[in-house]
């Protein structure tokens, strides 16, 4: 005597059964004893899987599910006009001296935390959390941070499931916001007759770190002057030391400050006229901070009357 264990089914559940019967070692009775145990363990599978998947649809109307993608989009923009793309501010000068940094988050949850971060130049240091705020709903999300950079700053918004979390869901690419020096002019237009003077004292403002770079350049001077007729409009251009503009010896007058001395002089008989004039140094980004990539007209033979930048 022998006993042959297979599987079968009684209302829905699964049973061993054994067969106390007398062995049949023929081997038909082999094949067809196999092939009852392979349907047997068919059923047993069927039943499994369909389990499963009923318990995943279960769980996919219990926990919401998420955007399999999310996207973070970021751009700046100051009260300045952009340069070559660009955006900048003037450092601490007020409105002037602020950017906002806007985007949209594309994919998110409600309670996920939206993290502003900022690595200033010389980008040696990894960027740090400047704030964050909470998304109150699910989809596509605005954000906006107001900055006030002092030197050159990368930012970048990175998305957590919470405050507390490490690991971003999603990172925005990075955006810069650079820094122009702050500068200002004291001084009165009395021009006389028949040689006109002009004299005007120039201060400076810049971060302490860039005190040293920024008092080293040279000031290029920029003058045009319309006469007669002409004189109920600026000119068109102005020529770098014209009307013999000339620029003194930087002074320091405190610890992030300097000053110097700005004059020029040109013939005006009994003309009327109307004058112009702007200055520049070149911009040293990669050096100190300050400024703008590259190379802004600064140093030309002229520039326009209407240049807002100069670098």
């Amino acid at each position: 005597m022998s006993k042959s264990v297979f599987l079968t089914r009684d209302r829905g559940r699964n049973r061993l059964m054994v067969d106390h019967c007398h062995a049949d070692t023929s081997l038909l009775a082999q094949a067809e004893s196999k092939e009852r145990m392979l349907r047997a363990w068919r059923r047993v599978t069927v039943v499994a899987l369909t389990g499963s998947m009923a318990m995943a649809a279960l769980l996919a109307a219990v926990v919401p599910a998420r955007a399999a993608t999310t996207t973070i989009t970021v751009s700046a923009t100051s009260s300045n006009p952009t340069v070559t793309g660009d955006v900048w501010v003037i450092y601490q000068n007020g409105k002037w001296g602020t950017a906002r940094i806007h985007g949209a988050i594309t994919g998110a949850a409600a309670g996920e935390v939206a993290t502003l971060y900022a690595q200033q130049f010389p980008y040696t240091t990894a960027a740090k959390p400047v704030r964050s705020i909470t998304l109150s709903a699910a989809g596509t999300a605005r954000y906006s941070f107001t900055v006030t950079p002092t030197l050159a700053t990368r930012y970048k918004v990175e998305l957590f499931a919470r405050k507390s979390a490490t690991t971003p869901l999603a990172t925005s690419p990075r955006q810069n916001v650079y820094v122009a020096s702050d500068w200002w002019v004291t001084g009165r237009d009395t021009c006389g007759r028949p040689v006109c003077r002009l004299t005007y004292h120039l201060f400076f403002e810049v971060p302490r770190s860039a005190l040293a770079v920024e008092m080293s350049k040279h000031v290029y001077p920029y003058f045009g002057v319309n006469f007669g007729a002409a004189s109920n409009s600026p000119p068109r251009w102005l020529y770098l030391n014209g009307g013999h503009g000339s620029v003194s010896s930087v002074q320091k007058i405190y610890a992030n400050g300097f000053e110097s001395t700005l004059t020029f002089s040109f013939t005006v008989g009994n003309n009327s006229a109307y004058w112009d004039w702007n200055l520049c140094a070149k911009d040293t980004e990669s050096r100190d901070g300050l400024g703008l990539p590259g190379s802004h007209g600064c140093g030309a033979p002229r520039i326009p009357q209407t240049a807002n930048y100069l670098g």
